[in-house]
């Protein structure tokens, strides 16, 4: 058994040895779990954390890393960086609804709404944190709740163009058709002009059977973004589903033209065309829709009904049965089969 003496030297011996290791665990800990020579994020993100290495307790390391991280996204990470940086800073809301992006990004929406809801705790009147937490709620369809942060947002900022379209968008939701119009104008007004509210004005005008609006908000839509498929089929929809078949064919080819794999431009043309009597041309566009959709059973239909009208009765009841195997439960082949005494 050693002496007293002794002891006490072992202890402050083991004590020392104590000390200096758990001193070096700032910077070996970190340099353990250490990034810096991790292969599977960017060459960026593996400067920081050698900066991060050196220098573990710098927070701007720390959000430069995350943001990086958060680029490539690897949330998982980046959520690691925001609670670190976090732990050296609570008092700004930008760090808390970051993480709260990180999280929501990594489909945690539990936690993202904690940090969402802490980062309008920290700083009430900020407008991007509103925003998120607002934002989120739509998105998780909250509706009610989104609304009144929204309505608090509107009120910190009457100018806030993005929060006048969730609002529109919530309006929308309730079938409040005024108010949603209202909105959707308030933000083409603040903005200039916006393709996605106008793209809903066309909608809600049409809803509502107001062909001369309808056509002004398309026209509109179009010409803000004239490479935009979606426009030009909607606006030829429009068209086709008001008997204005020349104009339709218009925006159907204009659609195709911006997008060669719209299989259903291909179908609504074949469509017209059929109902004009060009059953050929009509059987060519069906065609190129089923080599870009091959399993679509209205395609099938259409062609086997060409083929019926041009008297090509073989060809039509293959056309019928090949719709069948796709959906057996198709009325309008079973009643082409039926018709041919099949």
């Amino acid at each position: 058994m050693p002496s007293l003496k002794n002891l006490v030297f072992i202890l402050t011996l083991c004590s020392g040895l104590l000390s200096i290791t758990l001193g070096s665990c700032g910077t070996g800990a970190s340099k353990v779990n250490s990034l810096a020579q991790d292969t599977t994020i960017s060459l960026e993100a593996r400067e920081w954390s050698k900066k991060i290495d050196e220098y573990p307790n710098n927070l701007e390391y720390y959000v430069f890393r995350a943001e990086v991280l958060s680029k490539e996204d690897r949330y998982d990470l980046a959520i690691k960086d925001y609670l670190k940086i976090l732990s050296i800073d609570s008092s700004k809301a930008e760090y808390c609804y970051n993480l709260g992006d990180a999280y929501f990004a990594n489909d945690e929406t539990t936690k993202a709404l904690e940090f969402y809801e802490r980062a309008t705790k920290v700083s009430p009147n900020d407008e991007e944190a509103n925003f998120k937490l607002g934002q989120f709620l739509y998105f998780v369809r909250q509706f009610e709740r989104s609304g009144r942060i929204f309505g608090k947002l509107l009120q910190i900022n009457p100018s806030n163009a993005e929060a006048h379209f969730i609002m529109a968008m919530l309006s929308k939701e309730n079938k409040d058709t005024s108010q949603a119009i209202q909105y959707f104008e308030k933000t083409i007004n603040l903005l200039g002009s916006d393709y996605n509210s106008t793209m809903q004005l066309a909608e809600i005008y049409q809803a509502l059977n107001n062909a001369k609006e309808a056509t002004k908000y398309y026209t509109m839509a179009t010409n803000i973004d004239a490479k935009s498929d979606e426009a030009f089929y909607a606006r030829g929809l429009f068209y086709h589903q008001q008997n204005k078949f020349e104009k339709a064919l218009n925006d159907y080819q204009t659609t195709i033209d911006l997008n060669a794999k719209h299989y259903y431009a291909y179908y609504n043309a074949g469509n017209i065309l059929g109902a004009l009597g060009k059953y050929q041309r009509a059987i060519d566009h069906f065609e190129i829709c089923l080599r870009l959709e091959p399993d679509f059973a209205k395609g099938y239909n259409r062609i086997a009904q060409c083929l019926e009208l041009k008297g090509d009765i073989e060809l039509a009841k293959r056309n019928y049965e090949r719709c069948l195997q796709i959906d057996p439960n198709f009325a309008l082949a079973k009643e082409g089969l039926s018709r041919l005494g099949i």
